[in-house]
């Protein structure tokens, strides 16, 4: 028999008064919580994304979406990223975001398809359409991996809801044999599939890199201005 786990409270990290990195969301699936914790997570806190908390898939919508607003009251810039059905959880709460007239800079879906988008009735919306408040987003998936993508491939890309929305989708081709577990491990560096590596792991700091960039620049306009 499989036991489901109860969800987990969020692992909130200690971070420093005055903190001005970007808040990240991470969205664990079923059962992924020791997966997510020690390689996504870890990764982001250990690069310098300190203010990054872990969240399941079960855990409340509106919740999340209270801490994310806390750091844009903050003057700060925010990411979801979700992994396995944590992906469809990052699109809820972006659309709950929405609904607070809230922008979110970044979301970043892994592995977010297969079975997991067709077992819980809590979602209740289209998943592969990006809320319209979503600035950037990045939808990683690989082909192959029942867990994580369907297996028409074309229902696995996520589309734009507007005009002027960046949306990338990055498929890792079958014969790289990627699978769902393998899309996210980050530790010891001789498991690292080296397209994981270079497409999804890097290009995730590089991702959150930028969010600095822009809220450093921003605010040194913000102070010219004065």
């Amino acid at each position: 028999m499989i036991r489901i786990p109860f969800p987990q409270a969020p692992d909130y990290p200690a971070v420093e008064p005055g903190f001005d990195g970007p808040k990240v969301a991470a969205i664990h699936g079923l059962m992924g919580h020791d997966l997510m914790r020690k390689h996504l997570l870890r990764m982001m806190r250990e690069t310098g994304y300190r203010d990054a908390t872990m969240y399941s898939h079960l855990h409340p919508t509106k919740a999340i979406a209270d801490d994310l607003c806390e750091a844009v009251g903050a003057n700060r810039r925010i990411a979801i990223v979700g992994y396995s059905q944590g992906g469809f959880e990052a699109i809820k709460v972006a659309r709950e975001l929405a609904r607070r007239d809230i922008t979110v800079d970044l979301v970043v879906t892994i592995a977010a398809g297969g079975l997991g988008r067709t077992l819980p009735a809590q979602w209740g919306f289209n998943p592969r359409e990006m809320p319209a408040n979503v600035s950037r987003c990045l939808n990683f998936f690989s082909v192959g991996d029942r867990l994580g993508s369907d297996q028409k491939p074309e229902r696995n890309l996520v589309q734009a809801s507007r005009s002027g929305q960046y949306v990338e989708n990055i498929v890792f081709p079958k014969d790289e044999h990627i699978s769902h577990v393998r899309l996210v491990i980050c530790y010891p560096e001789s498991r690292v599939h080296p397209t994981v590596r270079a497409q999804l792991l890097d290009r995730l700091q590089t991702e959150l890199a930028t969010l600095t960039r822009q809220h450093h620049v921003s605010g040194s306009a913000e102070r010219a201005s004065k």
